[in-house]
């Protein structure tokens, strides 16, 4: 084998470059099958309603075409908005799915514009821009909406662990960022009007014992460190939450944007949350509602019984699996979005989304399973209803033979794989948003890129060859 060493001594210089690309590009395939009218249309409104006056006025216009197509590349390939915006100045088949060549003076967006365009849109635009994308599927003939399959996920919120510990921890910290920022950041300030001393070595120590106490350990024992732990964080937090009181609304907003949200956090929420981990040690049980996260609010515990995960913290998402490997992503009414009383008002989303023509079948799990619910879908003229019935349930309502039943069983346990992929694409599995707004788009615009990865798949799909006899 012979080898050349041609380049390897010389210099690279930036020179101008032809690239072509081809029709046949997955990219410019997808492009030309989405629905870009009816895109623009969704986002128009809360393009208009974000803006200060509520409505257009005169400046430098907004080229929607660039930023909804930067927009769908970001959730199709699960991008960060630096990440986009180098993606979009160095890749050609980015720009021509952006608009290059059919824009007028198109250029490649900034990352902060990229951040902003998506903070614009409200999380119900993110979710029917999702469910348009099955639609559009429906459309093309890649899916059919006669036979679903439906179950839940959980998407977890960007936070940690809420163990009393670490939320005492934070507790303290927080004080201790309000104390430093009142003292150094507050102009007209009374000299002595927050003087309070707040021990944050002492408060860390007494929560690494809490968090490397060793299993076996008895209740009491656990009891007496996370009472120290509490007892250290209580009279500074109280403290400073007293002082803050009496402080005028002119003088806080003077103050820095972390140290306001932190002072917000602790008046809102730490005493509080001192209350119910003070009744947690009294009694040995966690009150209903008690609180999980300072910076969150829409956030519930669930446990699926997983035994890598035994606890996970963030919202429900209900989905609808259509033929054709598309899914369907409903409304979160609520943070828990319980599976039985869920099902109904699904199924009713989904019918004024795709038309009243009665389902061909139905398939969920266990956890949907109720009288009313297959008794009301029979009603429906649902004609094969697949809800899974547990182990203890006593005279069901349902009439399929037991080859049907095992089949649309088998069938359901295909959404599972689609959860899958669509978590590990997207953020429906962990968010990384910060406020509960932008965590629910953040589960709705995942599963608006795993539709968008799914019908590239469906267009790039060689057809089957013919066998010749």
């Amino acid at each position: 084998m012979s080898i050349c060493d041609c380049g390897i001594r010389s210099k690279v210089f930036g020179k101008k470059m032809t690239l072509e690309v081809d029709d046949r590009h997955p990219l410019i395939k997808l492009a030309n099958e989405l629905p870009w009218q009816e895109m623009y249309a969704l986002v128009c409104e809360d393009l208009r309603m974000s803006t200060l006056c509520k409505t257009w006025h005169y400046g430098r216009k907004l080229k929607v075409r660039i930023h909804l197509g930067a927009y769908l590349l970001q959730k199709l390939y699960d991008l960060t908005d630096r990440e986009t915006e180098g993606a979009l100045r160095d890749n050609a088949a980015y720009q021509l799915f952006c608009g290059y060549g059919i824009v007028d003076d198109w250029h490649p967006p900034d990352h902060t514009r990229i951040e902003r365009f998506r903070s614009r849109l409200s999380p119900k635009t993110q979710q029917e821009l999702a469910n348009l994308m099955s639609r559009n599927a429906v459309r093309l003939g890649l899916a059919s909406p006669e036979d679903i399959d439906i179950d839940s996920t959980v998407q977890e919120a960007n936070m940690t662990y809420p163990t009393d510990a670490k939320m005492l921890k934070k507790l303290g910290a927080m004080a201790l960022k309000v104390i430093k920022g009142l003292s150094q950041g507050a102009s007209g300030l009374k000299e002595g009007a927050v003087k309070v001393t707040l021990n944050m070595r002492d408060i860390a120590a007494k929560a690494r014992r809490c968090f490397f106490l060793a299993k076996p350990s008895t209740t009491a024992k656990r009891t007496q460190v996370l009472s120290e732990l509490l007892e250290a964080v209580s009279e500074p937090v109280r403290s400073v939450v007293d002082s803050c009181k009496t402080l005028p609304s002119s003088l806080i907003e003077t103050l820095s944007w972390p140290v306001k949200r932190a002072l917000s956090q602790l008046m809102t929420h730490g005493p509080s949350y001192l209350q119910s981990v003070k009744r947690f040690i009294h009694t040995g049980s966690a009150e209903m509602g008690k609180r999980l996260s300072f910076h969150l609010d829409e956030v519930s515990c669930f446990s699926k019984k997983k035994e890598h995960k035994k606890y996970e913290f963030g919202r429900a998402f209900q989905l609808i699996r259509l033929s054709g490997n598309f899914l369907f992503v409903g409304t979160c009414t609520n943070v828990r979005l319980d599976d039985k009383k869920s099902l109904l008002p699904l199924i009713d989303e989904y019918e004024d989304y795709f038309g009243q023509q009665p389902l061909s079948s139905l398939t969920t799990d266990k956890g949907y399973y109720s009288k009313t619910n297959i008794k009301t879908l029979m009603k429906r003229h649902v004609n094969k209803v697949g809800i899974q019935v547990p182990a203890n349930a006593k005279n069901s309502p349902l009439t399929l033979s037991d080859q049907e039943a095992e089949t649309l069983s088998n069938r359901r346990a295909g959404i599972e794989p689609l959860i899958g992929h669509t978590k590990q694409g997207g953020q429906l599995g962990r968010s990384r948003m910060k406020n509960d707004r932008t965590i629910e788009a953040s589960g709705y615009a995942a599963v608006l890129g795993f539709n968008l990865r799914q019908t590239i798949r469906a267009l790039i799909k060689p057809k089957p060859r013919t066998m010749l006899l």
